[in-house]
């Protein structure tokens, strides 16, 4: 909240050197930030029952969408977003829910941002293996759809996962 609060207060500070200067809700906002909600947990829903590969592959641009990992160079478009997560086991679970959005006045570009969490079972309801943040970047295309142009995160590093009995080590030397 920090940083946004940063911002805001730059912007009015902008606005309060020009006088004409009036924020207004364009026509489209409001709609669209519900839409790109709702994107985003449909995005999240594919890819817990159909997977990461498919849901990549149908969310993000087919051509321009870009998604940014911890290493290496973006994965750029649908081919190579299909084949960069066709590797990923059965059972593997990355999942997400977006927090917040928000949109252009014009409603055709906006951002949302939210928590993901790794369950290496696929089972939601587990404890998480990792999690973090996520911001993914939408555009509207001609057919009124909303795909992803980038999508990136980072990870909560102090987060640690509780030991469990069947992940503590064999301390007596008993196998």
């Amino acid at each position: 909240m920090g940083m946004k609060r940063y911002i805001a207060g730059a912007a009015l500070a902008v606005c309060m050197t020009v006088a004409a200067c009036v924020p207004q809700e364009g026509p489209g906002e409001a709609a669209a930030v519900e839409q790109i909600l709702q994107t985003d947990r449909d995005f999240a829903a594919m890819a817990a029952s159909q997977g990461l590969a498919e849901a990549f592959g149908t969310y993000m641009d087919s051509v321009d969408g870009r998604k940014f990992g911890p290493r290496g160079d973006p994965v750029i478009g649908e081919a190579e977003m299909r084949a960069a997560f066709a590797g990923i086991p059965d059972g593997f679970l990355l999942d997400w829910t977006p927090v917040e959005a928000f949109a252009s006045q014009a409603g055709d570009f906006g951002v949302s941002w939210g928590d993901w969490s790794i369950h290496a079972d696929g089972d939601p309801a587990s404890v998480a293996d990792a999690r973090g943040r996520y911001v993914t970047v939408w555009r509207r295309n001609a057919a009124g759809e909303w795909r992803g142009l980038l999508d990136t995160g980072n990870e909560d590093t102090s987060y640690q996962p509780p030991v469990t009995e069947d992940d503590s080590p064999d301390v007596a030397g008993d196998n």
